[in-house]
């Protein structure tokens, strides 16, 4: 009898363990990751993460789709408290916290309900691409506004603006464009119907997290964060009874003069950043704090190779690194290939902020225009392999600004606290605009020409 009572707990115990070993996750979950660019100036890139998880062991990371609720973009595993995540191509790891969030490399997913709608006032700040190319407004980039209003009792309201921008104290110019809208809401298990008041009708998917103060709402795969002022929602009220209402608003801002001046004042900030001693910088070290991550970049320019590294609590928690055209990425201990897109942004490097200034750099693109801002500040527009970089250079010929769109990715960043390494003028403080802030990065330190050896380019220990 004893004997079958233990073998029955023996059995009970394996199945246990067999359970919490092969569980699954079901729901969504969603959050933001930010990309940093190996470079100042190069700015940092937002990347909204939503991913439905079903109990059979597929996901969905595509929740723009109208077929969100069955497409399959791979399949995951679950043993004891980590996730992992294969998509088509590459694949990622998450731990799941006692909370039940999913934690990742230097971000988090958080887990979302679809059965309810705190009300409020819900936005989302994105810098999308540049503002006004082809019109003949040159802009260092643009941004973009989205607003919705739930009040909890069935009815809505929404606010759209786009603007054209430069991003930096001091310094302006572009055009803004304004629509908005409103209607009744309903919402059952994720999927959110909006009708606006002349009949016309929207169907989304809304999911929510309601733990913290200010919920974090995730509305077709991009992420939505209530405010807490009125001001946002003051303005989308008023708008209530005018559905679908557009506006255009344009401030000042003059195209003064063609390529041959615009190449002059580039020439002219060369000079002032350090003239033939930035142009023969051949290799660069940097280091930085951004949102109490450390990044360490390694830049090649003959050899035409990139890499940076975050570190977190004195731990590498991932490694991207590009070469001629390849990439690949190391996350927590395993290697994967390097999306195209991110291929392409790191390349985009060496002709970005900075490094855009050298002589070598400036005539191999194509300079196209320069315009005139405000405070006696100009931003020259120039292209090189189907991407876009413009500089805003200051009265005393410094670089205070400066953009560049690759691969439909833009990138916007005002530069600050100029300081002089081994006779390079050098920006140590950076604003990035980014999708719901801005965020600061306070460079710690720049080695010019330093020696590096295969170590330095070398695959973390890990799962290669």
């Amino acid at each position: 009898m004893k004997k079958a009572a233990w073998l029955l707990s023996l059995s009970l115990l394996i199945i246990y363990n067999l359970a919490a070993q092969t569980h699954t996750l079901n729901g969504v979950y969603g959050g933001i990751q930010f990309s940093v660019s190996p470079l100042v100036g190069g700015g940092m890139t937002r990347n909204d993460i939503v991913i439905l998880f079903r109990p059979d062991g597929t996901f969905n990371s595509e929740m723009d789709k109208p077929d969100w609720k069955t497409r399959v973009s791979g399949r995951y595993q679950v043993s004891g408290s980590k996730v992992t995540v294969n998509y088509i191509r590459g694949h990622d790891q998450f731990s799941i916290e006692k909370n039940g969030n999913l934690k990742g490399s230097g971000y988090i997913l958080f887990k979302l309900n679809g059965l309810t709608i705190p009300p409020g006032y819900y936005e989302m700040k994105r810098a999308t691409s540049f503002g006004g190319m082809g019109t003949g407004m040159v802009a260092v980039g643009s941004t973009s506004n989205s607003g919705l209003i739930f009040d909890g009792k069935g009815h809505f309201s929404n606010s759209r603006s786009a603007a054209t921008i430069v991003s930096g104290d001091n310094v302006g110019g572009g055009s803004t464009k304004n629509s908005s809208g409103s209607g009744d809401y309903k919402l059952d298990h994720g999927t959110l119907t909006l009708t606006y008041t002349d009949g016309k009708t929207e169907v989304h998917n809304f999911f929510c997290e309601t733990g913290d103060k200010k919920p974090m709402a995730a509305i077709d795969g991009g992420i939505y964060f209530m405010k807490n002022d009125n001001a946002g929602a003051a303005k989308t009220t008023n708008t209530m009874s005018q559905p679908g209402k557009t506006s255009t608003t344009t401030t000042a801002a003059t195209d003064v003069t063609g390529n041959t001046d615009a190449k002059s004042l580039l020439l002219k900030a060369n000079s002032i950043h350090g003239g033939s001693k930035l142009d023969m910088i051949k290799t660069l070290q940097y280091s930085a704090i951004i949102m109490g991550i450390k990044a360490v970049s390694y830049l090649d320019i003959p050899n035409n190779k990139i890499r940076i590294e975050l570190w977190e609590n004195g731990k590498m928690v991932s490694v991207e690194q590009e070469e001629n055209g390849d990439g690949w990425q190391w996350l927590n201990g395993r290697k994967a290939i390097m999306p195209a897109a991110r291929i392409a942004e790191m390349r985009s490097t060496f002709y970005s902020g900075l490094l855009g200034l050298r002589k070598p750099a400036i005539n191999q693109m194509q300079v196209l225009n320069m315009q005139k801002l405000k405070n006696n500040t100009y931003s020259v527009l120039c292209k090189l392999d189907g991407n876009d970089y413009i500089f805003a250079i200051n009265d005393q010929n410094q670089l205070v600004a400066e953009a560049n769109k690759t691969f439909g990715r833009t990138s916007v960043s005002a530069l600050s606290d100029l300081r002089q390494v081994q006779g390079i003028m050098i920006p140590f403080h950076e604003v990035v605009t980014s999708g719901i802030k801005k965020l600061v990065i306070q460079y710690d330190s720049f080695e010019i020409n330093p020696v590096f050896n295969a170590d330095t380019w070398g695959v973390p220990a890990g799962d290669r």
